[in-house]
Parts: C-alpha cells; sequence; structure tokens
C-alpha cells in the first residue's frame, strides 16, 4: 500500500501538467478557424511523413518478390539466347523476329476495372518516348491493354477489360487463331471469337497473342476455362482466364514495334479495300 501511494505522489505532478497542455491545446484548436486549420496542415504534414515511409518499408518489402520475378526472366532470357547462340541459323531469325520491338517501364498509378470501358493511367509520357499504341504487358509479360493517349508526363491505356478493345489470340501449341474481346461482365474474362469449329482446344491450355503493329507475338493472354461451339457450326467461342491481375497492376512493361506504322498502313489498305 505505502508503495502505491509513494508511486503515485511520484506522477501526480507529471500527470496534473499534461492533462494541463491537453485542456490548454484544446482550448487552442476551438479559438479560430485559422488555428484549427494550421494545427490540421502540421497533423496532415506528420501523418503524410508517417504514411510516405510506410510505404517506401512496405516497397522495400515487396522488392524480394519483384526480384525474385525478375531473376525468373533473366533466367528465362539466358536460356533463351544460349539456344540461339547454339544455333546460327535461329540466331538470325530471332534478329529479324525480335530486334523491331524496344522495351521500357512504367508504373500504374490510375486504375478501373468495374467500368464497361476500364482504363488506367501510367507515369510516363511524351517526354519518356511513350506513344499510342505502345503494347502494356505485366512483369511477368501478360497481356494488360495498350496505350491510347499521352501528355508530357503521363499516359492512359485501354485496359483488355474495355469494351473497346480487341485483338488477336491463338493457341499456343495448335496455332488456331481468333478475335480476343471482352464482353463487359467478368474484368478477369475475356472471350476469343471465329476458332474454326475443328479447332481442338480444351480447358487449361494457353492462349498467347499473334503479331499485329501493338504486340509482339507469343505473349500470354490466358488461360482457356470452356471450349464451346457456335450455333453455326461453322466457329467456335473461347472463355479465357487472364492471366494478368487487372486490378492489381503496379509495374508494367511497354513494348513499341518500331515497324508499326508501315505494317498497320499497309494491311489498312487491303483490309477497307476488300
Amino acid at each position: 500500500m505505502n508503495k502505491l501511494l509513494i508511486f503515485l505522489k511520484r506522477i501526480a505532478v507529471p500527470t496534473l501538467f499534461i492533462l494541463v497542455e491537453v485542456l490548454a491545446l484544446g482550448s487552442y484548436m476551438r479559438s479560430t478557424s485559422f488555428t484549427r486549420a494550421r494545427l490540421l496542415t502540421v497533423a496532415n504534414g506528420v501523418t503524410g511523413g508517417v504514411n510516405e515511409r510506410f510505404s517506401a518499408v512496405g516497397d522495400y518489402f515487396g522488392l524480394r518478390k519483384e526480384n525474385r520475378m525478375l531473376s525468373a526472366r533473366i533466367v528465362e532470357l539466358e536460356a533463351q539466347l544460349a539456344e540461339w547462340v547454339e544455333d546460327p541459323e535461329r540466331v538470325h531469325i530471332a534478329t529479324d523476329e525480335f530486334a523491331p520491338y524496344l522495351y521500357g517501364e512504367a508504373r500504374v498509378i490510375r486504375n478501373s476495372v468495374f467500368s464497361q470501358h476500364n482504363f488506367f493511367t501510367i507515369n510516363k509520357g511524351l517526354r519518356d518516348d511513350v506513344e499510342a499504341n505502345m503494347a502494356v504487358l505485366t512483369p511477368e509479360g501478360y497481356v494488360a491493354g495498350y496505350v491510347i493517349d499521352c501528355s508530357e508526363r503521363f499516359a492512359v491505356c485501354m485496359s483488355v477489360a474495355n469494351r473497346d478493345f480487341t485483338m488477336g489470340g491463338k493457341g499456343a501449341h495448335n496455332e488456331h487463331m481468333g478475335s480476343l474481346s471482352w464482353d463487359g461482365r467478368n474484368f478477369h474474362r475475356v472471350h476469343l471469337e471465329n476458332i474454326p469449329h475443328y479447332a481442338n482446344f480444351s480447358p487449361g491450355d494457353t492462349i498467347v497473342s499473334t503479331v499485329s503493329y501493338r504486340f509482339p507475338p507469343d505473349r500470354i493472354i490466358g488461360i482457356v476455362e470452356e471450349f464451346e461451339p457456335s450455333e453455326d457450326k461453322m466457329n467456335s467461342h473461347l472463355a479465357v482466364r487472364l492471366a494478368a491481375d487487372l486490378s492489381k497492376l503496379d509495374r508494367v512493361l511497354l513494348v513499341k514495334f518500331m515497324d508499326g506504322e508501315e505494317y498497320d498502313t499497309l494491311h489498312s489498305k487491303y483490309t477497307t479495300k476488300y
């Protein structure tokens, strides 16, 4: 009992001081609108700094996952390079096929997935040599969308989950091609139409990109979930689960097809004529 009384006596003065300070601060905060605004600004500055530090810490720990992913990508590319070096003829083919593509990186700063026309914004623009029709891939190389408009410092990209999005897709193993689009429902799922009825697809098959003036070939789009013949028995329909999680876009790769304008001009001349 004596120890408790001694302890209370010891903390009585500091406790009273703190109580008086709190009352004084509360009175000061309620005195004028200016003081409330000033204190709110200071508080936001402090909390903003704290949030920034936590964000930096989160980014730091997230680097482990990104490093593993990048390491795996490097290993894959090194393996491909080794195969090309061993086969001179393949080196020549690879140079012709891949040299026209230039790669860059950006970060998604705004994103939508619940609209009928979804877009995302990246933190690179004209001053970073970003331009319309550049393909956008996830760090794993999965199809995410493409650039449609740029300002000096930013660019807006059309998501795969957009009613206006279209691209060519094909089976990774059987090469049968079709037209890929989104029906406006589940942003995890797209559809591949106009597949020949005799094409052999099964759930779990991989769908990849075809050659186009936007996307490099053989980039993974997703995995077949359903394979249904069309009513006319001429073409089939594939429901494809997207490989990219569009709701979690962060770091992305930008791909520019250097010969894309020439390719599109020549192709459009005949598709519009006939």
